[in-house]
């Protein structure tokens, strides 16, 4: 790509990014929120996320909810900014808790428990956090997000994205100077034939 092309496009994705996380800002509450049935959100223990931008990565990816901790993910967001936290791991209180706040936040899975990023983003105001496989290549593998011994009290939603997804996602973000990605979670899937849904082409499910 010509250089000139690839700043106009850098800053019209930016703008838009901007333009979502503003509006989330000052939106009405009801606006973007809406208690939905569980039924129609779920699919084989999996609910779906769509990203909106950046556009090269505008597939519907699938997440999963973790076993035994964590809230219920019972709200639907649209156009709610997926914030990269910092650290990226999200082992320690994140950085970033200023633009963390009232928004989804993603992390990578490694060096402490499932729970422990999960208590800093929600120390951090985050609504939910999305953690990515730490293997950028993994494309198939789940794993149950189970809780661990501590007694800390964790009551956002933690969902499992897989790694080459989260890897994917992060690369997009970075690619054009972003905060984060705008995403439609969960995705009503009811009724839809799951071959038919624009999946990342990388993906098996």
């Amino acid at each position: 790509m010509h250089p000139t092309m690839f700043c106009k496009e850098k800053v019209y994705h930016l703008l838009t990014f901007l333009g979502a996380f503003f509006h989330l800002t000052v939106a009405d509450e009801q606006i973007r929120i809406a208690t939905t049935s569980d039924t129609n959100l779920i699919f084989g223990n999996s609910l779906f996320m769509e990203v909106l931008e950046p556009e090269d990565i505008r597939f519907l990816f699938k997440i999963r909810p973790a076993k035994n901790f964590g809230r219920v993910f019972d709200r639907k967001y649209t156009r709610m900014p997926l914030i990269l936290g910092s650290p990226y791991n999200g082992c320690s209180q994140l950085d970033n808790y200023e633009i963390v706040k009232d928004r989804i936040v993603m992390l990578k899975r490694g060096e402490c428990s499932f729970v422990t990023k999960t208590f800093h983003a929600q120390n951090a105001g985050a609504v939910a956090t999305i953690i990515t496989d730490n293997d950028k290549d993994n494309d198939d593998s789940t794993v149950d997000m189970i809780k661990d011994d501590t007694d800390r009290e964790v009551d956002i939603p933690a969902l499992f994205l897989l790694g080459k997804d989260g890897y994917m996602i992060q690369r997009s973000i970075e690619r054009y100077g972003l905060l984060g990605a705008i995403i439609n979670i969960p995705v009503n899937l009811t009724g839809v034939p799951i071959n038919t849904v624009n999946k990342p082409p990388w993906t098996l499910w």
